[in-house]
């Protein structure tokens, strides 16, 4: 397996900067330098980079039209023959979508858009992909386009509560808060058997809630975590 993985990373908030692409890196925002979609065809993709590479890119916010890769001139920007859906990173992204996966979104400072930085990178936090379809781009030739969607958006349940491959952030008295999972191995977070008391007593638990575990435990937040 590889070492991918689907959400947004402890330590890294929506909004966040970044000088390069390789801070993108050891922040586990992107695993790569150069390409645009960080995922494969088996699993799926777990985000994209927005960043001037395809002049049919379209921005507005809480959705996005993305422009699958391939077929695209570096130095022109534009097409220069058809893209394919059995490009590794097209094919992951329609994953994405039939999994209904968690793409995280990142803006770099060549990306025309008010949501853009001026200069590196900044995380857009995380979207879905809700649809895909094959059309012929400026250029005349043909692409590979996906709506995403901002997923609060989609989520209208804000109150979530902890279910089996949750990440939680607990807090216990006179302790700094702590990021725990449940039956997933999340990043920077201990892991909780999702068979044990502790699981137990934290399932269908929302934010602001205790449980009456060791000293005791309140919870701060609450995120998805899909590995």
């Amino acid at each position: 397996m590889s070492d991918i993985f689907f959400g947004t990373p402890v330590g890294v908030r929506e909004g966040q900067c970044f000088n390069s692409r390789m801070e993108l890196i050891e922040a586990d925002l992107h695993r790569y330098t150069v390409h645009g979609i960080d995922g494969n065809g088996k699993e799926g993709a777990s985000a994209i980079v927005l960043s001037d590479g395809y002049e049919d890119d379209e921005d507005f916010g809480d959705y996005i039209i993305y422009t699958g890769h391939g077929g695209n001139d570096t130095n022109t920007k534009k097409q220069v023959e058809h893209q394919s859906w059995e490009a590794s990173g097209n094919k992951g992204l329609v994953i994405s979508q039939q999994r209904n996966l968690p793409v995280r979104v990142i803006r770099g400072f060549k990306h025309k858009s008010a949501l853009s930085p001026q200069s590196g990178y900044k995380y857009g936090g995380l979207y879905r992909v809700v649809d895909h379809w094959e059309e012929r781009g400026k250029s005349g030739y043909l692409i590979c386009r996906f709506k995403l969607v901002k997923e609060e958006i989609l989520d209208k349940d804000n109150e979530k509560s902890v279910k089996e491959g949750a990440m939680v952030l607990l807090e216990t008295p006179g302790k700094e808060p702590k990021w725990f999972c449940i039956g997933v191995d999340a990043p920077k977070a201990q892991k909780i058997s999702s068979t044990s008391k502790m699981a137990s007593l934290l399932n269908n638990k929302r934010v602001g809630d205790s449980i009456d575990f060791g000293n005791g435990f309140k919870i701060l937040e609450i995120r998805k975590y899909l590995s």
